[in-house]
C-alpha cells in the first residue's frame, strides 16, 4: 500500500502533463506567430532561400514542412500543433530522468511538477513554434552529458550526442545556448573524471566540432544573408523597452503563484553547496536577457527552467524544517502544502488554457472565488482563441467576387485567413473604378488589442449598420461583418 501511495506523485505528473497539454488543443485559431511559422514559401522560393529569410533557426519550419504532406493547407490547428505538443511532453520526461540522474528523485519530481504546471511551459505545448523543441533538445543534451558523466557504457556516445542534441536546440532557437553554464559544468565533470590522455582531449575535439559544424552549416550562411529588417526587429527588440518580465509571467501564472514561486527560490538559494551549478545556469540568461535586452518577452523562460529546480531544493528544504519542528505531524503539513501548491497551479493553468467558456487574457474569466482579469497586451499566445476565422473566410469565398476588407486584427492572422482575392485596405488603396465590395470585419478582443477601426469604436458600426454576418461563443458575438459598396464606403471614410 505505501508503495502505491508512493507513487500518486508521479502518476499525478502525467496526467497533469497530458491533459495541459492534450486537451482542445485544436480549439484556437492560430496565434501571432503561428502563422509564421508555417513553411510558405514564395512562388518559386527554395527551402533554402525561404529559411535563410527567417529570423529564427530552421527547425520549428522544417517540422511545419514535414506536416504540410499530412495537412497541405494548414488548415488543422490540432494537426499542426500536435509535434509541437509531443516534444514538450517528452521534454518533461527527459527533463525528470536529467534531474533526477543529477540530484535525486524528490527534486526530480518536485521540479518536473513545477515546469509541467507552468502557464508559460503550458502555452508553448500548445502553439506551432519553436520553443518545445528548443527545451526538448536542451533538456536531452543536458541528460546526454550527464549520462556520459555517470555511466561508463555512454562515456563516449553521451559526449558525442549530447554536444549534436545542444546544436539542435540552439539551430532550434538562440536560446539554445543559454544551457551553456551546465553544458561546461558536465563537461568539466567529464574532462576530470576521464583520465587525463591524448584519447580524452580528441574526444573533446571531435564532439566540439560536431556542436560548432552543426551550427555553421546554417547559421554562417544566415548572417551572410541577414536582411535589414531582421536586423532592425532584432535592434527593436533589444532597445524597445516592454512589459516587465514579472508581468509576462504573472499573465501566464497569476495571483499568488509569483510568491510561492519567490520564496521558495530564496529558501532553495540556502541549498547553494548542493545547487551552485544551477543557480549559475539560472543567472546567465536572467542578467543577459534583463540587462541587455529591453523586451525579454517570453524568452524568460530560459531561467524560469533552472529557478524549478532551485525551487525544488526551496521545498525540500521547507519540508525538512517541518519535520524539525513539527515531528509528528509534519506529514500531514507537508501533504496539504504540497496539494496546495500543486493541485492550485494545476487548476489555473486549466481555467487559463483548456476552459473556454470564457477566453482569458481576452476577457475576466471567474471562477468560484477566483478573478482573473484580462490583460491589455499583446503578444499574447496558448489562451483559449476563436474569432471563426475559417467560417470568416467560407463567407468571404462564397461571394465568388474580388474586394477589399479592414479589420482591427493582425495583419500576420488575415494574410492566412483571408482570401486571395480580398485586398487589405490598410495596403491597398480603395480603387473607386472597382466593382468589388468593402468588408469590414471587427474582431472583440483581438489579438491586435487594437478596438478601433478607422479609429471609430465597435459601437459606431453597430449603431449605423447592419452587419452581414456575426459569429458568437457561448453567446457573445465575437466577430461581426458589415458590407458596403464603393458609394456606401465613401460615405463611411468622409464621416457622413
Amino acid at each position: 500500500m505505501k508503495k502505491i501511495i508512493n507513487k500518486i506523485p508521479l502518476l499525478y505528473l502525467i496526467i497533469a502533463t497530458f491533459w495541459l497539454r492534450l486537451i482542445n488543443i485544436g480549439y484556437s485559431n492560430y496565434q501571432g506567430d503561428e502563422i509564421k511559422a508555417l513553411y510558405r514559401p514564395q512562388v518559386g522560393q527554395s527551402m533554402l532561400d525561404f529559411l535563410l529569410t527567417q529570423r529564427k533557426g530552421p527547425i520549428q519550419f522544417l517540422v511545419t514542412y514535414l506536416m504540410s504532406f499530412i495537412n497541405p493547407d494548414y488548415d488543422n490547428e490540432f494537426l499542426l500543433r500536435l509535434p509541437f505538443t509531443v516534444a514538450s511532453i517528452f521534454a518533461i520526461y527527459f527533463f525528470y530522468k536529467f534531474v533526477q540522474i543529477e540530484f535525486g528523485q524528490k527534486i526530480a519530481l518536485y521540479s518536473t511538477l513545477f515546469i509541467s504546471l507552468n502557464g508559460l511551459f503550458v502555452a508553448f505545448a500548445r502553439i506551432v513554434q519553436y520553443q518545445s523543441f528548443v527545451i526538448l533538445f536542451s533538456v536531452l543534451a543536458l541528460y546526454l552529458f550527464s549520462l556520459s558523466t555517470k555511466y561508463n557504457d555512454w562515456k563516449i556516445y553521451g559526449l558525442y550526442l549530447g554536444m549534436l542534441l545542444w546544436g539542435l536546440s540552439i539551430l532550434a532557437h538562440y536560446d539554445g545556448i543559454f544551457i551553456a553554464p551546465f553544458v561546461f559544468y558536465l563537461v568539466y565533470r567529464w574532462y576530470v573524471n576521464s583520465r587525463n590522455n591524448k584519447q580524452t582531449i580528441k574526444h573533446l575535439i571531435y564532439a566540439t566540432t560536431i556542436f560548432l559544424a552543426s551550427l555553421s552549416i546554417f547559421y554562417i550562411p544566415f548572417f551572410l544573408s541577414i536582411s535589414e529588417s531582421t536586423k532592425e526587429y532584432w535592434a527593436e527588440r533589444i532597445s524597445k523597452q516592454s512589459v516587465s518580465s514579472t508581468k509576462t509571467f504573472m499573465t501566464y501564472n497569476p495571483l499568488f503563484l509569483i510568491y510561492i514561486y519567490a520564496i521558495l527560490g530564496l529558501i532553495g538559494i540556502f541549498r547553494i553547496k548542493e545547487n551552485f551549478s544551477v543557480v549559475i545556469w539560472f543567472l546567465f540568461p536572467l542578467i543577459s536577457l534583463e540587462t541587455l535586452v529591453g523586451n525579454p518577452g517570453t524568452h524568460i523562460y530560459t531561467y524560469v527552467i533552472p529557478f524549478c529546480i532551485i525551487m525544488a531544493f526551496g521545498l525540500e528544504e521547507f519540508h525538512s524544517f517541518l519535520k524539525k519542528r513539527f515531528f509528528n505531524p509534519s506529514k500531514y503539513i507537508s501533504i496539504f502544502i504540497l496539494s496546495t501548491i500543486y493541485i492550485s497551479s494545476f487548476l489555473f493553468s486549466h481555467l487559463l488554457f483548456i476552459e473556454n467558456k470564457q477566453e482569458y487574457p481576452w476577457e475576466n474569466k471567474n471562477f468560484l472565488f477566483l478573478n482573473f482579469k484580462k490583460q491589455s497586451r499583446q503578444s499574447l499566445f496558448g489562451f483559449p482563441y476563436y474569432r471563426h476565422w475559417e467560417k470568416v473566410e467560407s463567407y468571404l469565398a462564397s461571394t465568388k467576387r474580388n474586394g477589399y476588407f479592414i479589420t482591427n486584427e493582425k495583419k500576420s492572422i488575415t494574410r492566412y485567413y483571408i482570401p486571395g482575392n480580398f485586398k487589405n485596405l490598410e495596403l491597398y488603396p480603395y480603387d473607386s473604378n472597382s466593382t468589388g465590395e468593402i468588408y469590414v470585419i471587427y474582431i472583440k478582443n483581438p489579438q491586435s488589442g487594437n478596438k478601433k477601426i478607422l479609429d471609430k469604436e465597435q459601437s459606431y458600426w453597430e449603431e449605423r449598420y447592419q452587419p452581414v454576418k456575426t459569429f458568437s461563443n457561448h453567446g457573445r458575438i465575437v466577430t461581426t461583418i458589415y458590407r458596403f459598396s464603393g458609394s456606401e464606403w465613401e460615405k463611411v471614410t468622409k464621416g457622413q
